[in-house]
């Protein structure tokens, strides 16, 4: 311990014999040159290079600065920004055709023309495909020469039956031949009615070797090609789709289900009442002879029903509601819904995966703030705001939630364009200065 003691002031003195100077310039030096702290001695002088040479002069300075006024505590802000939030859901479905046609042949024969190709779009009464004509002609020629003979027997039976009432009325004839008469001519006339019938029939046959088009849309390939023998229990020989429009069929969950009734989709023009407040504030208008607060429910007409495609980009169009199932599948839990859209480029096409976004048609716009700027206390929610003299305020705020991810909706409290602390609010005290700094901002830019 000694010996460390006497290597310590040998060392001062040498220090101090090294860097001595007269009174008066030590004076001088204390009060404006930089110094150093030295064991058993005290503060020591130190020529300017040399506290230049070790930092000595900085850290003295710093000492001056800390034994003033501190700077004002650095905060992190945000701008509470107005936008557009509203309800916002979202199901995963399937486009589907609304109406789709399996073409078979309703004759036998062999296919003498295939008058599409496919992925071709047709319209109604298009032909399709030709079945060879030639046993229908002749079946509609036999059934028309069926048709005439039974016009002559009709014919020959009418004369006979007039000719023999005549006889019977002047006695010539008994009543067993007229009877006779009649019943030819009965028998007469069914013939031709069957005659006839049969004739209808074989223009049908004939006309059936014509496959036509019942609706617009597209085609598939043709399942038989020219040359094929068909029949009608082969099977269809190709597939006609409706394009345009077109159903969205979604899978809409039972807890999902409720928020949709609330809404009114599916269930007419207003959502039902469902709120035990509002069920007695309607009794209480009912018995004072007032309208019925009801009135203002949601209507479907207030909310947009769009798609989003497999890439994620929108669908141009909007859709309209088709219609919500009448019940629920019990395997799955889930109530399906069919919104139609229209397709007039073909872009939807059948089994698509695709998602329907349901959103406020007008929604309301509120400020928005990072849910970091919120915090929770006794009195409820409430933020740190920056003012134009860069004090603080703790303001009260309600909230709501924002389409945008980590951030929230303020629907009491702000009214947009206030400066929101995220960071450094832990030790604020209400009216306190700040040295406000923007944050990187929403859009992960960096704030001015």
């Amino acid at each position: 311990m000694t010996s460390r003691l006497f290597s310590a002031a040998a060392l001062t003195g040498l220090i101090a014999t090294a860097f001595a100077v007269p009174a008066q310039e030590q004076d001088q030096s204390s009060a404006s040159g930089p110094s150093i702290e030295l064991p058993l001695v005290g503060e020591v002088p130190v020529p300017a290079f040399i506290g230049e040479l070790f930092g000595i002069e900085a850290q003295a300075q710093g000492q001056q600065q800390g034994q003033g006024q501190q700077a004002p505590p650095a905060v992190v802000f945000e701008v509470a920004e107005q936008r557009s939030v509203g309800e916002v859901f979202e199901f995963l479905g399937r486009i589907e055709p609304i109406e789709r046609v399996s073409v078979q042949a309703r004759v036998p024969g062999f296919i003498d023309e295939v008058a599409f190709q496919g992925g071709q779009d047709v319209a109604e009464g298009d032909l399709l495909f030709q079945i060879d004509t030639a046993q229908y002609d002749a079946a509609l020629q036999s059934a028309e020469a069926q048709r005439a003979a039974a016009q002559a027997r009709l014919e020959n039976a009418e004369r006979s039956l007039e000719r023999d009432r005549g006889l019977r009325e002047s006695g010539t004839v008994a009543e067993a031949v007229l009877d006779e008469s009649q019943a030819a001519f009965e028998q007469a006339r069914g013939t031709l009615l069957q005659a006839e019938a049969a004739v209808r029939q074989a223009q049908l046959d004939l006309d059936y070797t014509s496959i036509e088009a019942p609706i617009d849309g597209r085609m598939s390939e043709p399942f038989e090609t020219r040359g094929n023998y068909v029949n009608a229990a082969e099977g269809p020989l190709a597939d006609l789709i409706q394009m345009d429009p077109i159903w969205g069929v979604f899978a809409l969950g039972e807890n999902r289900l409720i928020a949709w009734q609330r809404l009114g989709i599916g269930q007419g023009d207003t959502a039902p009442i469902s709120d035990q407040a509002q069920a007695d504030s309607d009794d209480a208008s009912a018995e004072a002879g007032s309208p019925s607060a009801g009135d203002d429910t949601p209507d479907i007409s207030e909310y947009d029903l769009n798609l989003i495609l497999p890439d994620g980009s929108p669908y141009d169009a909007a859709g309209s509601l088709s219609f919500v199932g009448n019940s629920v599948d019990p395997q799955t839990g889930t109530v399906e819904v069919r919104v139609e859209f229209p397709n007039p480029d073909g872009l939807l096409l059948p089994n698509q995966n695709v998602t329907l976004r349901v959103t406020e048609a007008d929604p309301p716009e509120l400020p928005v703030i990072p849910q970091a700027a919120v915090q929770l206390g006794r009195d409820g929610q409430a933020v740190w705001v920056v003012r134009d003299d860069d004090t603080v305020t703790r303001l009260p705020i309600e909230t709501a939630a924002a389409r945008m991810p980590g951030m929230v909706a303020v629907t009491s409290g702000l009214e947009g364009g206030e400066r929101v602390i995220t960071r450094g609010s832990m030790r604020l005290q209400d009216g306190a200065t700040v040295d406000p700094r923007r944050g990187t901002g929403t859009d992960g830019a960096p704030g001015q």
